[in-house]
């Protein structure tokens, strides 16, 4: 359990749900962990540090979840139009991208949520925050799209964020080819034919597959709450766009999409390495040069039509960011800078539900919910009081005894929240830090089977 040191504090700590400590007299705070003290350089985590901000309501379209500001220059539309092939049919790639999310934006079915009711940015502290307090009560899955090139290091990065962040990585293909063969599902011969003569399996089958797989794993016994479903390869088109937004709205909640770049000289050197021990037939530089170029032309306008969507919605949203964060990454680096990048990016993903739960946390305590609050809390809580030299510490507290003896003593108001900070850890822990009624208060948080 983590405690935090200051002078005068009274100090709460949770198995899940919040650690609080509340200097009366104000002094600096040192995070120990287990007895040892954890120094800012080895904290792989986001620190944000709260700022006043502006709000105003969202633009309609496409009610997308992220928080972001506007991309002023898409990466990754320099970097693939840079690789343009000297084919003729390929010299105009460039507008041809430009022109297709065109498209794409000008179409009725953008006017269709495609992530269901995500209210515009909040703040917190200063800090700009989406609140997913709807997507928690609907039971709506939260999904990042993964797109890159063939090589590009999806498969990789994928394997991290879920040992990470215990999110469930999902691949479209491996879905469907599990389906062709399961004899218990009533299109398995469809998708079978599609799949041998090289066609396009109708998008609502493959929406169908996705969907069942999420509900599949949110139901798991002993998992954890409010995952996030990483969708490999998808959207790969316009028409996968155009399905999700007819199919998907209503169980799921894009927060956003993590887009791998890297130029074809390295995609084809990994390719080459990896087919040594792969196995997989599609591991050659003609099927990698080809799916290179199908990205090129078909994928990369859904990414600049997403990052419309991001930059349309920052603007509407008083630069405090849209619903919807799109993230570009070099993949050219080793696997850890890659990382780096990754990590950097789903922080900002989660930070939205963690600061959701401080923020009705407070609410609870606000309005004297203690039902409210509980749900909030750990089964096992402890509290620690430091005074001076002094340290009380009780442990195996119910949330009540807490919240009547000690949270309701405090002054608890999140219109009066100022100076925020956020750090996570590991990706299933965080501690979010305040200034609260003139005292500072830091409160750690859990990522369980409850969600945050």
């Amino acid at each position: 359990m983590a405690v935090y040191i200051a002078s005068t504090t009274t100090s709460v700590g949770f198995a899940r749900g919040f650690h609080l400590s509340k200097p009366f007299f104000g002094g600096l705070g040192t995070i120990k962990n287990n007895g040892l003290e954890l120094k800012s350089s080895s904290l792989r985590s986001l620190s944000l540090v709260g700022a006043p901000a502006k709000l105003s309501t969202c633009h309609p379209f496409l009610q997308l979840r992220g928080g972001a500001p506007p991309p002023s220059e898409s990466p990754s539309s320099k970097k693939f139009s840079a690789l343009a092939s000297d084919t003729e049919d390929s010299i105009d790639n460039s507008k041809e991208i430009e022109n297709a999310a065109s498209t794409c934006m000008r179409s009725p079915t953008c006017g269709l949520s495609i992530t269901g009711t995500i209210p515009p940015p909040l703040d917190f502290g200063g800090i700009t925050y989406l609140d997913t307090t709807s997507l928690t009560e609907n039971n709506a899955h939260r999904v990042i799209f993964i797109l890159g090139g063939p090589g590009a290091g999806k498969g990789t990065q994928s394997e991290r964020i879920v040992d990470t962040y215990k999110c469930v990585h999902l691949s479209v293909g491996e879905l469907l080819r599990s389906g062709a063969e399961n004899e218990n599902y009533p299109h398995a011969d469809m998708v079978k034919e599609c799949l041998v003569q090289g066609k396009i399996v109708p998008v609502e089958l493959s929406l169908g597959l996705l969907r069942t797989a999420m509900d599949e794993k949110a139901a798991e016994e002993g998992s954890y709450g409010s995952r996030i479903f990483l969708v490999d390869g998808f959207p790969r088109n316009y028409d996968n766009v155009q399905g999700w937004m007819e199919h998907m709205p209503t169980y799921t909640s894009v927060l956003g999409a993590l887009v791998y770049n890297c130029p074809m000289e390295i995609l084809e050197q990994r390719i080459l390495s990896r087919a040594e021990t792969s196995g997989r037939s599609d591991d050659n530089l003609t099927s990698a040069r080809r799916r290179f170029d199908t990205f090129r032309r078909e994928t990369e306008p859904v990414v600049r039509a997403l990052e419309m969507v991001q930059a349309m919605q920052s603007t509407e949203n008083e630069g405090n960011g849209g619903q919807i964060l799109i993230v570009n990454i070099d993949g050219t680096g080793s696997i850890e800078e890659v990382w780096d990048t990754t990590e950097n990016a789903m922080n900002s993903y989660i930070k939205n539900d963690i600061l959701t739960a401080n923020s009705n946390l407070l609410k609870a305590i606000e309005d004297g919910d203690i039902k409210a609050f509980n749900k909030l809390c750990a089964d096992n809580l402890s509290i620690e009081i430091i005074k001076g030299d002094i340290r009380e510490r009780y442990n195996s507290i119910s949330a009540r005894d807490l919240f009547e003896k000690h949270e309701t003593k405090m002054t608890s108001n999140v219109a009066s929240i100022s100076n925020a900070s956020i750090q996570i850890l590991d990706g299933v822990k965080a501690f979010v830090s305040y200034e609260n009624g003139g005292s500072r208060e830091r409160r750690e948080w859990h990522h369980g089977p409850k969600g945050w």
